[in-house]
């Protein structure tokens, strides 16, 4: 027994486990996943390399990996033996009402297989135990007719590209939607503007990795075409979404904006104007019309002309060539 115990402390010990939080959610809200690892002062001393820690896979959720944080080390006391604290996070984000299962993470690391450091190397593999967690439907009351599925806290702004606008020359319209939740799954909402052309354009996604709650932005473009000058107005845009803090369906909307449109800088071309009429244009405009009016006519003379003029220089040819030959 003494003994068993002394090799075990020569190895030393590594814990492994995860944890997700909390067990129910709303479809659409963040659930946390964190896998954490204690070391050991003998094992911290002894291992060959980085443990390597491979997270399992779920299906049916959005997943954020967050970027390991240094920051996050700390010293914990277990049992009355102190353990280095390594945490890694990621969020999940359920998309349907269920039960998810979380399948068990591994964890891998090397230690010396002997007393010395420089023994020939060991691996180890260790594995947490299967987690679960249930996703419940939005409540139906009280749901607005305009929602798209946004589970979180948001506001939003409107923004032009800053540049002159003028019938005819588009321009750039972009919608920011900013706050905690689910960033990259935020739809995109109906814009309406009576005095212009609208097309959609881009989307980018733009999340604060630190700390550990999916937070940071999604922004939507519009390709915007003026059809009419004057004063105009960009209306406001409400975008709903249910907040599960307090539990209620909720909307930011976006103050509307007043912009001027100038005219077109030159006359729009008309493709289906029809023809100009150039016989005012002739010397002889009553022969032009006549010559219009008779086309067909005129074309038969002038191949009638064309062949006997073309008969009458044959014959003359033959005539000469005759002549050429009395002599």
């Amino acid at each position: 027994m003494i003994v068993a115990l002394l090799l075990f402390a020569q190895v030393g010990v590594v814990q492994f486990q995860t944890q997700v939080s909390p067990d129910t959610v709303y479809a659409g809200q963040q659930v946390n996943y964190d896998a954490v690892t204690l070391v050991d002062d003998v094992a911290r001393r002894r291992l060959r390399a980085n443990p390597v820690f491979t997270p399992a896979d779920v299906a049916g959720v959005t997943i954020y990996d967050f970027p390991f944080d240094t920051s996050s080390i700390s010293t914990v006391t277990v049992d009355g033996a102190p353990y280095r604290r390594y945490a890694y996070h990621r969020a999940l984000f359920p998309l349907l009402p269920g039960t998810y299962t979380v399948p068990a993470a591994t964890l891998q690391y090397q230690l010396p297989d002997g007393d010395d450091y420089f023994s020939p190397p060991r691996t180890y593999s260790t594995m947490s135990a299967p987690q679960s967690f249930t996703a419940v439907a939005l409540p139906t009351s009280g749901k607005p007719v305009g929602f798209i599925g946004a589970v979180g806290e948001f506001r939003d702004t409107l923004r032009t590209d800053g540049s002159s606008l003028r019938v005819g020359d588009p321009f750039t319209v972009t919608m920011r939607l900013s706050g905690v939740g689910n960033l990259r799954l935020l739809a995109r909402p109906a814009i309406d503007i009576d005095w212009a052309t609208t097309v959609p354009g881009e989307e980018r996604v733009y999340w604060d990795s630190a700390g550990t709650v999916v937070r940071g932005a999604k922004e939507f473009d519009w390709i915007v075409t003026p059809k009419i000058p004057g004063e105009m107005v960009l209306p406001e845009v409400r975008y709903d979404f249910f907040n599960p803090t307090s539990r209620r369906y909720e909307f930011a909307t976006t103050p509307s904006l007043r912009v001027m449109v100038a005219a077109a800088t030159g006359p729009v071309a008309d493709t289906t104007a029809v023809p100009r009429d150039t016989i005012g244009d002739t010397p002889f405009p009553a022969l032009a019309r006549l010559a219009r009016s008779n086309a067909l006519v005129i074309a038969i003379a002038a191949t009638a002309i064309a062949v006997i003029l073309f008969g009458i220089l044959l014959l003359s040819r033959r005539h000469r060539s005759d002549q050429d030959d009395e002599e």
